[in-house]
């Protein structure tokens, strides 16, 4: 699992007035960021520190040199190393418990010390079903909806925060068995520019691509308008998308929130509809549950939570839900094939390795910058002997991997 997104926000909830900074920033320079996300999942947990950045810098700057610790209402303790500039990685795997709470305490390297708020792990409840249709978004386009139940079976209010991971098959569409082979590419010096083909060593014509999703997506029962009514829509994919054009699959996350850690993505994604907060560059701040324990007036930006996860996965091909109909466009024109010249013009020499004009092949600096795949043969050419397509459209490494998720399953 993914921590959540970064969280330094744009508003000040000290109270009902926005505390706004000076254009210049540089008595933002000293606040702690903290990215920190526990979960029921058995596992090496990270917990990401930085410090804000300027707005005019493009970046943030990790904390580096910090003591990271987690500690149960046992006593338990869990301790972070720092495995990477400001990544903090548990040096043992473990997973939040039912019942228990946890504390986090963190110590910078010069000597300032922050906790947060105990947490105690919210209950689990299970992923609901989740389903495609065939339907049209809000401005008129067709496409597929994912559809997820939201389990509502508790007499108590439930809240859920949701993540998806997408994994697509890529089916290459002009994909030929034969690859180019450079053999010479020597100016004025022996045959100066051959090329060959030889048949593909590994699969070119089957790939797999994969996407995170990049939204805040919030459920919970108290929102529910009525106790029917348990069914939302996750996730729109346009009919003209690419990566529903074979078979797709959907994973999806769903971490049982506590009402305090519902309530704080609920005002972020108020104040922010941009995927990665530190993109923000409107000044304020959304207080979290991290305080500073050696001075009181420090502001800390972030937030610890602890969630218990449920997944599930859902796999659907186009044909389930468009049957005998074209397939979306591919992103790539694969229309046009190419004839460029393997000689170039104006090539001319005048001694052994003395070239003149023009001394680089176009054809083979296609090649070798992975811009264009074998197509075919020009019969008589010896100028422009090949036929060639656009990388992606023969070989589908260009837009994913060859290699088969351990998850992949057919019909």
């Amino acid at each position: 699992m993914k921590s959540h997104p970064h969280i330094f926000i744009i508003v000040a909830a000290f109270g009902s007035c926005v505390e706004e900074f000076p254009t210049q920033t540089q008595n933002l320079e000293t606040l702690l960021v903290v990215d920190a996300l526990i979960t029921t999942v058995f596992k090496a947990h990270k917990i990401e520190l930085s410090r804000v950045f300027a707005f005019e810098d493009e970046e943030p700057s990790p904390e580096v040199g910090a003591i990271v610790q987690v500690i149960d209402n046992q006593g338990n303790e869990f301790v972070f190393d720092e495995t990477e500039p400001g990544a903090y990685v548990s040096q043992i795997e473990f997973s939040a418990e039912l019942g228990k709470s946890y504390q986090m305490h963190i110590e910078t390297a010069d000597g300032k010390n922050y906790i947060s708020k105990e947490v105690t792990t919210p209950n689990n409840t299970e992923v609901g079903d989740v389903t495609p249709e065939r339907v049209f978004s809000e401005d008129g386009e067709e496409g597929v909806g994912i559809f997820l139940d939201t389990p509502a079976n508790s007499s108590e209010p439930t809240f859920f925060r949701y993540e998806f991971d997408e994994a697509y098959k890529i089916i290459a569409p002009r994909w030929e068995p034969f690859q180019f082979q450079v053999k010479l590419n020597t100016p004025c010096i022996g045959e100066a520019f051959v090329v060959d083909i030889t048949r593909w060593q590994d699969e070119r014509q089957t790939c797999f691509g994969t996407s995170k999703s990049q939204r805040l997506i919030l459920s919970s029962s108290a929102d529910l308008k009525e106790e029917s009514d348990t069914r939302f829509q996750l996730h729109f994919l346009s009919g003209e998308n690419y990566v529903i054009s074979h078979r797709y699959s959907i994973n999806v996350i769903q971490y049982s929130q506590t009402q305090d850690a519902h309530s704080f993505y609920q005002r972020l994604g108020d104040f922010s509809s941009t995927p990665d907060i530190f993109s923000l560059t409107q000044p304020g701040f959304l207080e979290g549950n991290i305080l500073s324990a050696s001075d009181a007036e420090e502001m800390v930006l972030g937030y610890f939570e602890v969630a218990s996860i449920s997944e599930k996965r859902m796999f659907f091909n186009y044909t389930d839900l468009f049957p005998e109909e074209p397939l979306p466009p591919y992103p790539f024109n694969c229309e046009t094939i190419g004839n460029p010249r393997l000689f170039p013009e104006g090539y001319t020499c005048f001694a052994i390795g003395d070239c003149e004009g023009q001394c680089v092949s176009p054809l083979i600096e296609q090649i070798e910058t992975e811009r264009v795949v074998y197509a075919g043969i020009k019969d008589g050419d010896t100028l422009a002997p090949y036929f060639t397509w656009p990388s992606p459209c023969g070989d589908c490494t260009a837009l994913g991997t060859n290699v088969i998720p351990e998850f992949w399953i057919e019909e």
